[in-house]
């Protein structure tokens, strides 16, 4: 008979595990599928697409080369900003400062972006042959001129600032000056007032009697 509860109850027991882990799979499953892409939305590629469905006018070739030269740049960007992020992410989940859920959402936005790329080069292809061994590169090389011109921007934006914050340190200093040597003047005014006037002249002989 104890060997029948026994039984009943590892039963129980298996049943009961096999639930609890199913509900957490649902639950994980349910939560990588509604995981929010680790970019935003590829505005650039859905701009090529658009002109490539356009109509009336047809786009040209030379709009829809620049479209796809936009879209490789984008990809870039992204393949850039995703190494720098995957060290760090890595290190925080391995040290349990981050959940799983974090690297299963920037493992999906990674597969999204290696099929983008894909697709990217079979379009290349459509317009010349062998174009899509080499657009990325292009694209890598236009980015960097990007950032380049970006930097030298802000580099100049920088040196005006400081050249603004010089000249009003120098007018605060002529204005120092300015009320530092009117203060001066206005001593040495007074300072010449009293001395222009000079002791009381001394009694006469006269005055002196009358005293």
């Amino acid at each position: 008979m104890g060997s029948v509860w026994l039984a009943v109850i590892y039963i129980g027991g298996w049943i009961l595990s096999m639930r609890i882990f199913g509900f957490f799979w649902k639950n994980r499953k349910l939560a990588i599928n509604d995981a929010e892409p680790w970019f935003g939305e590829h505005v650039a590629r859905n701009q090529y697409i658009a002109l490539l469905q356009q109509e009336e006018p047809e786009a040209t070739e030379t709009q829809l080369v620049a479209a796809l030269l936009r879209r490789a740049m984008e990809d870039v960007n992204r393949v850039l900003s995703m190494r720098e992020d995957k060290q760090v992410l890595a290190n925080l989940v391995k040290q349990g400062t981050l959940g799983d859920d974090i690297w299963t959402q920037f493992a999906l936005s990674e597969k999204e972006l290696e099929a983008e790329i894909m697709a990217l080069i079979e379009e290349a292809n459509t317009f010349k042959e062998g174009w899509g061994q080499t657009i990325l590169q292009t694209a890598s090389e236009m980015v960097m001129h990007e950032k380049t011109k970006q930097l030298q921007k802000e580099l100049a934006i920088r040196r005006e600032e400081e050249t603004r914050k010089q000249a009003l340190r120098e007018q605060r200093k002529e204005q120092n000056k300015a009320v530092k040597a009117k203060k001066d003047t206005t001593v040495a005014v007074k300072s010449a007032a009293e001395d222009s006037e000079g002791p009381p002249p001394p009694y006469t002989e006269q005055e002196k009697t009358a005293a």
